[in-house]
């Protein structure tokens, strides 16, 4: 095989490696749970749940929550009815998310928490895949970690 035609095969694997990894992976908006599981599936997570736990039924907000599990890593999700009940939630939380009211939580890594729609989301950790997805799909953090 001549050079010209080795870097040509080269060139034409790389372009279609690119556009498969530009193509279709676009996240969708995420403003109900139902929205969340789509985006994190679209990114390529792995996407367990819901289900509940301790930390959820804590009472750290009005209503109870649910966990999923995205690739390894926990993500709580609270879907609120109500606008104004999700506002006044919100309005709880710190600015730098360690507390929700007059609660301290032991964070292990530094929340995140995320609003969009009916939905307040928060992720207690640094992967970026996750952040990066979390953002695309429901805008800049509100509270907590540092803004990607």
């Amino acid at each position: 095989m001549s050079v010209r035609r080795l870097f040509t095969v080269i060139a034409i694997s790389s372009l279609a490696l690119l556009a498969i990894a530009c193509g279709s992976n676009e996240i969708p908006e995420a403003g109900s749970a139902v929205g969340l599981e789509e985006a994190l599936e679209s990114a390529g997570l792995r996407i367990n749940g819901p289900a509940e736990n301790d930390f959820l039924s804590a009472n750290y907000f009005s209503i109870p929550g649910v966990q999923y599990e995205a690739s390894g890593e926990t993500i709580f999700v609270y879907e609120f009815t109500d606008d104004q009940e999700l506002a006044a939630q919100q309005a709880l939380v710190s600015p730098d998310g360690w507390g929700i009211g007059h609660k301290f939580i032991q964070w292990s890594v530094g929340p995140s928490y995320y609003q969009n729609g009916n939905l307040i989301v928060i992720y207690d950790g640094d992967k970026r895949l996750i952040m990066d997805t979390l953002t695309a799909a429901m805008g800049e953090p509100f509270a907590g970690g540092s803004p990607v």
